[in-house]
């Protein structure tokens, strides 16, 4: 008798998923340890308010899972409840290898299962990154991300992350996801632009232009002055950074800087109009001091309609951070 390449091929597949199925069942003495384990499980979340893995029922349903699995070695069911045992015990490590084994073997979470691995990757990422193992921690979010798209707090802890690490580039699309599903997040907004700004300018640079914006906040001229000209050191073509240089010079009446730096900013940024207002409004004031007869300390105080003198940027400083718990 002929029998087709195809027919060939469904019934291996045939025979396949026959001996999966078989291989997966429980046997009654599987099937019973797993069902002691889950009634053991309820019983120590009955009995506990605060939930830890060395607590004696916790460690009852941890044996039934194991004997469960020793029983079944080839089902993924007793691997699910010792995931899920794990998990609610609150024991960290050996939940997130649990539910890593278990996703590899090619399984699903459900809707129980979802929250329970998205809460222990989360735990498991923040202790990687308090214990300073930042690539670890990018490894834990990365694959909760790769689990659970929609998981935000993975998306804001690899957009922290990636700042942190002087990868300010790769950390824009999570920030921006971020954003994008919560408009109303201003920290995620925050530090969505800041991540654009150091990839554009540089890390170090942007970081020491944004500590010159707070210094002058708190009317530290000097030391403000400081970091804005550290900012163009680090970065020359930061227009940004030579405008805010400039709005101190002008504002301490040193329009001769303040037409320099204005210069530069206009430069690098033509068609500005707030930059291109006080350059020529710093060489006129130069002019008008130099001028015969003139008093040096003719300047004044700089008019109210010129506000954000040194460019587009708004001074903000970081929003309270959220920590994961």
């Amino acid at each position: 008798m002929n029998i087709s390449k195809a027919m060939l091929a469904l019934l291996l597949a045939l025979l396949l998923a026959g001996a999966a199925a078989q291989s997966d069942s429980l046997s009654d003495a599987a099937e019973s340890a797993l069902e002691e384990g889950y009634s053991t499980m309820q019983e120590a979340l009955a009995t506990y308010e605060a939930q830890y893995p060395d607590r004696a029922l916790w460690q009852e349903a941890f044996r039934h899972g194991r004997r469960a699995q020793s029983l079944a070695p080839n089902s993924s069911e007793p691997l699910r409840f010792l995931a899920e045992a794990y998990s609610r015990a609150n024991w960290y490590g050996p939940a997130w290898n649990a539910w890593l084994e278990y996703l590899d073997q090619g399984n699903l979470l459900d809707a129980d299962a979802t929250p329970l691995f998205t809460e222990i990757g989360s735990q498991q990422g923040y202790n990687y990154y308090r214990q300073g193992n930042l690539e670890q921690a990018i490894d834990v979010y990365r694959r909760v991300i790769d689990v659970v798209p929609f998981d935000l707090e993975a998306h804001t802890w690899m957009g922290r992350i990636l700042i942190e690490i002087g990868r300010p580039e790769q950390a824009i699309s999570y920030w921006q996801t971020v954003v994008d599903r919560n408009p109303r997040d201003n920290r995620a907004a925050y530090f969505l632009e800041l991540a654009r700004d150091q990839a554009q300018w540089g890390t170090e640079a942007v970081n020491a232009f944004r500590e010159g914006v707070a210094f002058y906040e708190e009317g530290s001229m000097e030391r403000a002055r400081e970091r804005f000209a550290r900012a163009t050191s680090l970065n020359g073509n930061y227009p940004e950074a030579w405008a805010w240089l400039g709005r101190v010079a002008f504002e301490r009446f040193n329009y001769s800087d303040a037409r320099t730096f204005y210069d530069r900013a206009a430069q690098l940024r033509p068609g500005n109009e707030t930059y291109a207002y006080f350059f020529e409004e710093s060489r006129r004031r130069l002019d008008s001091v130099e001028a015969p007869g003139s008093s040096s300390n003719e300047a004044g105080a700089v008019e109210e309609n010129a506000g954000g003198g040194a460019g587009s940027h708004s001074p903000v400083t970081e929003p309270e951070d959220a920590e994961a718990q």
